[in-house]
């Protein structure tokens, strides 16, 4: 009896033993392990389609009206969620350059597919959505959660597949279906993830017959770019800068983004509300000098803008000084 019991121990030890150095040699051996770790750093991060949107407002552009895509500005947060996986984000999107009108909110968590050189995409719906808006303000507020907090829908995650220097991913054909009777439909969720732009597509067609129910028109994605952020300090002057007076006002710290993120600053010395904008543009009509990096400054409900900065990409510091205005942004990390 005592030898049988060596003998199960033994052999148990054996098997445990095997059955870690499989998944030690599954994990070493998976054609996605780099990928996975690429495709979720550069799907961390907020997203902006700004430029899409002045490009269609241009008198230039040839498209039609109902064909303008709506401003969106989606923020992914990762989450520590052992539960769901590894690779976790909050998504939060809001649209209209309104933070308060949001129009999505989403769990999703990436995992590996090998031996498929594919990454699925889970995507997962909040039971207690409104608990969670603004959650990318205070993150802690998913401390402890798990998959009891979320709900999905059957055939609706997304395949990724690398392609050259960027991410496509899709629903499975005819997968994610929902809705009942006449307004039964299916979801097409196509995306291109890159370093530093995601573009996204989502229409939903009727299953009885394949006819477009709800999305764009024709299938041209929100073409967002990844944000970067800038601290600004505005002030405004009764004299002059240097000249200071108890009327002269400062607002400091202020967080803009790059991708045509505005703030606006009340002027007491002259009751007028102002604006500082910023845009990393992509011009698209020129072959030399297309990219540049633009501060606009500029009266509330005036077109013409007060001033407009230009320099080169990116930059680390810009600003301007008007005598009665001033205003400094320097890039965060």
């Amino acid at each position: 009896m005592l030898h049988s019991k060596k003998t199960t121990f033994y052999l148990f030890l054996i098997l445990s033993g095997s059955l870690v150095s499989t998944t030690l040699f599954a994990q070493k051996n998976d054609p996605n392990a780099r990928d996975l770790v690429l495709l979720a750093n550069w799907f961390e991060g907020a997203f902006d389609n700004d430029s899409q949107l002045w490009f269609e407002n241009r008198g230039s552009w040839t498209g039609k009206e109902q064909e303008k895509h709506e401003r969106i500005h989606t923020i992914h947060i990762r989450i520590d969620a052992k539960d769901i996986g590894e690779y976790v984000f909050y998504i939060e999107e809001y649209t209209n350059d309104d933070p308060a009108n949001v129009g999505r909110q989403r769990i999703v968590s990436f995992k590996s597919n090998a031996p498929e050189e594919t990454i699925e995409m889970e995507l997962y719906f909040l039971r207690d959505s409104k608990k969670y808006l603004g959650a990318y303000k205070n993150p802690e507020i998913f401390n402890g959660f798990n998959k009891e907090n979320l709900f999905g829908l059957d055939g609706c995650n997304v395949f990724f597949k690398r392609m050259g220097e960027q991410y496509h991913g899709s629903m499975k054909a005819k997968a994610c279906q929902f809705g009942k009777d006449e307004l039964k439909r299916y979801s097409v969720h196509d995306m291109i993830i890159s370093e530093n732009q995601y573009w996204r597509v989502d229409r939903t067609f009727l299953t009885k017959d394949d006819s477009f129910y709800k999305g764009h028109p024709n299938n041209i994605p929100h073409k967002m770019r990844k944000v970067t952020y800038y601290n600004c300090n505005v002030a405004f002057h009764e004299k002059a800068y240097y000249m200071p007076t108890e009327k002269d006002k400062r607002f400091n710290n202020i967080r803009i983004h790059n991708q045509g993120g505005i703030k606006w600053f009340d002027n007491p010395i002259d009751g007028k509300t102002y604006g500082i904008q910023l845009r990393e543009k992509q011009y698209p009509f020129y072959k030399e000098g297309s990219d540049f990096f633009m501060l606009r400054f500029k009266e509330k409900g005036q077109l013409a803008s007060k001033a407009i900065i230009l320099s080169e990409p990116s930059p680390q510091k810009t600003g301007f000084q008007m005598g009665w205005a001033s205003c400094v942004c320097n890039k965060t990390k």
